[in-house]
């Protein structure tokens, strides 16, 4: 029996706490769905099961104040983690959606409606395995990862 997307969420969510606490991270689920807590900071889990990470409606996403997000591939067998900070984030997926949306003439062709998205492991690249922006728990995030 495949698992069911909400199954494959939790099993994201234990997946990055697992990884936190390899990493020498104090980690554990915060709530029932979506946070998890690494060294204080809270962040949300994603979790991309086909290639890439889903998001309904661009423009919640970008009104939302995360400071850190821990997107999860588990695609294929993958097991890749990405930490990025809230700001960089939604201004990646904005700017995006907004060139997307100026490519087709500013109306989405099949449906003119959707608010969708999606964030593809090439847009957070530079964020993989960047779990020392929890080296400095509960204080705001951002900028770009060492290099």
């Amino acid at each position: 029996m495949a698992p069911s997307n909400h199954q494959k969420h939790q099993a994201g969510r234990h997946l990055a706490v697992a990884e936190a606490l390899l990493q020498g991270y104090s980690a554990s689920l915060h709530g029932p769905q979506t946070f998890v807590k690494i060294n204080g900071s809270i962040a949300a889990v994603q979790v991309a099961a086909r290639g890439a990470w889903m998001i309904a409606d661009i423009d919640k996403t970008v009104e939302a104040s995360v400071d850190l997000y821990v997107l999860v591939d588990v695609t294929e067998g993958r097991r890749d983690f990405y930490v990025v900070p809230g700001e960089d984030l939604r201004s990646g997926v904005r700017e995006r959606h907004n060139e997307f949306m100026t490519s087709v003439g500013g109306v989405r062709p099949r449906n003119p409606d959707s608010r969708h998205t999606a964030i593809y492991p090439t847009n957070v690249e530079a964020w993989r395995n960047q779990w020392s922006l929890f080296d400095n728990a509960a204080e705001p995030s951002g900028g770009s990862p060492a290099s």
